[in-house]
């Protein structure tokens, strides 16, 4: 019988998933919120944000260069006519940090989100937001409507 070991770190990562708070007119939208801080740099420490949509769901993945020993907290969203704008706070940076050099990659996964071309807007803390277009997935036939799927655009 082979361990189940590898898989720990998802049972985790379930466990420590966060509803967040949202302030926005569709209350039906619900999100859900996982990160996990990563403690090296990992290449460039660059921001990335990587919306994608599959029929009334959006998960964007960011990659957020941060000081080693921050946390994202206090995640939330807010949908405004054509953007998605998702945030959190960070925890205090430890002291003597010079140097964002780990990264938290983190999942926002919105739930019963209202049809519509969007911009993804994503604010880590006290810095200006990065922004994303969605396209729709290349290669596929809508079964309803255009928003079945989409990808970030490139």
């Amino acid at each position: 019988m082979k361990s189940m070991r590898p898989f720990a770190p998802l049972a985790v990562l379930a466990l420590a998933a966060t509803p967040a708070l949202a302030d926005n007119t569709w209350p039906d939208t619900k999100l859900t919120f996982n990160s996990i801080p990563i403690a090296e740099k990992l290449g460039e420490a660059a921001h990335r944000v990587l919306p994608y949509r599959s029929e009334d769901r959006v998960i964007v993945v960011v990659v957020d260069p941060i000081y080693c020993g921050q946390r994202p907290i206090n995640p939330g969203f807010k949908i405004v006519p054509g953007k998605i704008q998702l945030h959190y706070d960070l925890t205090e940076a430890p002291l003597g940090s010079s140097l964002p050099n780990c990264t938290a990659h983190s999942t926002f996964d919105l739930d019963v989100v209202p049809h519509g071309e969007f911009q993804v807007e994503f604010t880590g803390g006290k810095e200006a937001p990065h922004v994303a277009q969605m396209t729709r997935c290349p290669n596929t036939t809508p079964k309803f409507d255009i928003w079945d799927c989409m990808v970030p655009r490139k």
